[in-house]
């Protein structure tokens, strides 16, 4: 398996390659803090750094101290999703993401929707091929559809995560409404979570790929330049209860974003 095809691989790879030179970067110390759990995947950490939680928080103090913690919360979360995306690495076309959800239907007893977020919103709008996760959220929570996603994953070879952009970011009350619906089967209906507060949550992480799934929204016409500056507007003032946020610097993300193009 290549690691290309798994998200936050451009931090793993960069992160070996400095290890085995001798180099105290980023990526280096942030191996050095998954070296443990790297190690059980079968990947060789040559030498990691001691202390290396402290050292990187340090590191990225030096070059940019004010939005230092957002910036150290950020690569943690990249790390996590690569580790947790290894094991499970085959890519989720659209096929797959259609029997994900024929197997849904058939387990619910209920009446639930699930909300796509992520890769698989933009798998089902038809601007990527694939994504190595199906990110959802299920509502109401159902246990028989939390226990038929185990199976589905071993079954279909993909990886599916429970997240949603509220995990990362205030959401404006309502997004329920704006979820755009994508299909039915069975019992359940599937929607792509309210898609603004889709882009917002790919601006403020602003790795490449967020970056150009957001353009690509803006050029589709799925969102508008405008109306993601209120929405981010309508949120700023609840952005404190996300400690892991840089206001300042999220909103700057946006600025630039509405000013592309």
């Amino acid at each position: 398996m290549e690691i290309d095809a798994v998200p936050g691989e451009d931090l793993v790879r960069q992160g070996l390659a400095d290890l085995r030179a001798g180099l105290e970067t980023e990526a280096a110390l942030l191996v050095s803090i998954g070296a443990p759990r790297l190690r059980r995947l079968g990947f060789d950490i040559a030498s990691p750094r001691l202390e290396p939680e402290h050292r990187l928080y340090a590191h990225i103090a030096r070059s940019g101290p004010d939005a230092a913690h957002a910036r150290y919360n950020a690569l943690l979360r990249r790390l996590v999703s690569f580790e947790r995306a290894w094991p499970c690495a085959a890519l989720a076309d659209g096929d797959r993401i259609h029997r994900f959800m024929r197997g849904l239907g058939v387990a619910s007893p209920a009446e639930a929707r699930v909300y796509f977020t992520g890769g698989a919103t933009t798998v089902l709008h038809g601007w990527r091929d694939s994504t190595i996760d199906v990110d959802i959220r299920v509502v109401p929570e159902h246990d028989a559809l939390f226990r038929a996603i185990p199976q589905l994953k071993e079954q279909l070879q993909i990886n599916v995560e429970l997240a949603s952009p509220d995990h990362f970011i205030p959401v404006k009350d309502g997004w329920e409404d704006r979820s755009p619906f994508v299909g039915r089967e069975g019992l359940v209906s599937f929607h792509h979570f309210d898609l603004y507060a889709q882009a917002l949550s790919k601006i403020e992480r602003g790795h490449a790929q967020d970056v150009e799934d957001v353009d690509e929204m803006l050029r589709r016409g799925l969102i508008e330049r405008e109306a993601l500056r209120a929405y981010f507007d309508a949120i700023a003032p609840r952005l404190y209860r996300y400690p892991a946020l840089d206001p300042a610097a999220f909103r700057r993300a946006v600025d630039d974003t509405i000013g592309h193009g």
